[in-house]
C-alpha cells in the first residue's frame, strides 16, 4: 500500500515542489512544475532513472526523468504542423514537457496532474484540450496514464509518447529483450524486419545511437549487467505500437520509450490520433524495476 509525502528540490537557487509515492522499499517522485514528469524511481534509495541536475534546473527541454510527449513525438518535417491551411511552428516532442502542470488530486494511492491550453500552446497548437496525467505505485511497478480530452469544437489531432531516461553504467553493459516487427535508424522509407536480438550500438564518430521500432510487443525489457538494474516497460499495445531506443554523447543513460506516432505523424492522414469534440482517450503504461 503506497503513501504520499511532499518535499522540495532545491539546488543552485532553483526550487521545485515534489510529491513522492512510497510503497515499501520503492519510491516514485513526481515534479508537477517540471513538465508534470516523474523525476525519480528508487529501490532502497538506489536511483533507476537518470536526472541531469543542470538540465533539470534550467528552462531547456528536460533530457532526464520521464518527459511526456504531446501533441507530437519527435519533430515534424520543417518544424511545422499544418492545420486548416496554416503552418504552426512545433519543437521536438511538443510542449507538454516544457510547461508546469496543476495538481488536481494527491492521495496515498494516486497523484493526478492536469494541463490545459494557454497563450503559448494556442500559438503553436490552435486547439482546446485537457491532459490528465495519473501516477500510481504498486510495489516495484509505477503506473503512468495520460488521458487526452477534446474540450473544443473541432477535431483534435495529436500523437503521444513518453521518453523515460534509465540510468546505465555504460551502453555496452546494457542488453534488451524486445519483440518488434521492424527496427531501423530512420522512420522514413521501407522499414527492415527487426533482428531476433535488438541491440543499441554506437557508430564510430556518432554522437548518439537510435533504434526506431514498429509492431512492438509488450513488455520491453533492459538489463544492465554491471549495475544489476532490470527495467520493464509494459503498455497497452493498441495504443503504443512504436518504440524508441536512444542514447546520447556517452551519457550514463539509456532511453526505452513507448510512442504511438513518429515525428511527422500529426501531418499525415491516418497516422495520428483524432478526438471528436467531447471525446477522450487514455494511454496507460508502466515501469517496473528490480
Amino acid at each position: 500500500m503506497s503513501n504520499l509525502t511532499f518535499g522540495i528540490y532545491e539546488k543552485y537557487g532553483v526550487s521545485y515542489k515534489t510529491m513522492t509515492l512510497t510503497d515499501g522499499e520503492y519510491a516514485l517522485t513526481i515534479t508537477p512544475e517540471k513538465g508534470g514528469m516523474a523525476t525519480s524511481f528508487t529501490k532502497n534509495g538506489e536511483e533507476y532513472l537518470w536526472l541531469r541536475d543542470k538540465n533539470y534546473e534550467s528552462t531547456d527541454r528536460p533530457r532526464c526523468g520521464v518527459p511526456i510527449l504531446f501533441p507530437n513525438c519527435g519533430k515534424p518535417d520543417g518544424g511545422v504542423h499544418h492545420f486548416a491551411g496554416a503552418d504552426y511552428p512545433m519543437e521536438v516532442h511538443g510542449f507538454a514537457d516544457l510547461l508546469p502542470w496543476q495538481v488536481s488530486k494527491a492521495t496515498d494511492t494516486a497523484v493526478e496532474l492536469t494541463l490545459t491550453p494557454n497563450g503559448l500552446t494556442k500559438f503553436v497548437y490552435p486547439f482546446d484540450f485537457k491532459l490528465t496525467m495519473r501516477y500510481t505505485l504498486d510495489g516495484n511497478r509505477a503506473g503512468l496514464a495520460l488521458t487526452v480530452q477534446n474540450t473544443g469544437d473541432k477535431v483534435l489531432p495529436y500523437s503521444v509518447g513518453f521518453h523515460p531516461y534509465f540510468a546505465a553504467s555504460k551502453l555496452d553493459n546494457v542488453s534488451f529483450a524486445i519483440d518488434a516487427a521492424t527496427c531501423s535508424e530512420n522512420a522514413k522509407g521501407e522499414q527492415p524486419a527487426a533482428p531476433e536480438t535488438i541491440t543499441l550500438t554506437r557508430k564510430p564518430g556518432s554522437a548518439d545511437s537510435i533504434r526506431l521500432l514498429t509492431g512492438v510487443k509488450s513488455p520491453m525489457r533492459l538489463e544492465d549487467i554491471v549495475s544489476g538494474h532490470k527495467v520493464e516497460v509494459a503498455f497497452d499495445e493498441p495504443n503504443f505500437g512504436n518504440g524508441v531506443l536512444w542514447q546520447q554523447d556517452a551519457e550514463s543513460f539509456v532511453c526505452m520509450e513507448p510512442w504511438n506516432g513518429w515525428a511527422n505523424s500529426v501531418n499525415e492522414p491516418g497516422k495520428h490520433e483524432e478526438l471528436n469534440p467531447g471525446e477522450s482517450k487514455t494511454f496507460a503504461w508502466s515501469i517496473a524495476i528490480d
